[in-house]
C-alpha cells in the first residue's frame, strides 16, 4: 500500500470510529454523572411494571398451547379457547396482584418534589 492509500485507510477508521461513538437520534447527549444515576434509578423502580405486558400475553398463549394438547389429535373441541380464557384469567390476576402490590410499596415510600426551573434538587 502506498503512503496515500494508508493516509486515506486511518481518516476511514478515524471517521467510523467517531461516527460510531455519536447518538443515533439527535445530536445531544445526556450528562454521564446526573442522568445516568436518575436514568438506572428509574429503570430500577420500573422494572417489574415493563415485564408486565410479556408475562400476560406469555400466560394467555402458555394456557391455549396446554389446551391445544389437551385437546389432541382431533382437535375438534374449544380446549384452546377454553385455555387461552383461562390463561387470560390468571395473567389479569397475576397483572392486577403486581400492580397492587408495587402500588403499596411505593406508597409507603416518602414523595419526592419535583425539580422546577427555579429549584434544583
Amino acid at each position: 500500500m502506498t503512503d496515500d492509500e494508508l493516509q486515506r485507510k486511518r481518516e476511514i477508521e478515524d471517521y467510523a470510529r467517531e461516527a460510531a461513538s455519536k447518538p443515533i437520534f439527535g445530536t445531544h447527549s445526556r450528562k454521564e454523572d446526573d442522568s445516568e444515576a436518575e436514568y438506572r434509578k428509574a429503570m430500577k423502580e420500573n422494572a417489574p411494571y415493563l415485564t408486565l405486558g410479556f408475562q400476560m400475553a406469555a400466560t394467555i398463549a402458555l394456557g391455549a398451547l396446554i389446551g391445544w394438547w389437551l385437546e389432541g389429535p382431533d382437535g375438534n373441541g374449544m380446549g384452546i379457547g377454553i385455555g387461552a380464557g383461562i390463561g387470560s384469567v390468571l395473567g389479569l390476576g397475576y397483572f392486577l396482584k403486581t400492580v397492587l402490590m408495587m402500588e403499596k410499596k411505593n406508597a409507603a415510600k416518602p414523595k419526592q418534589e419535583l425539580p422546577t426551573k427555579d429549584k434544583k434538587i
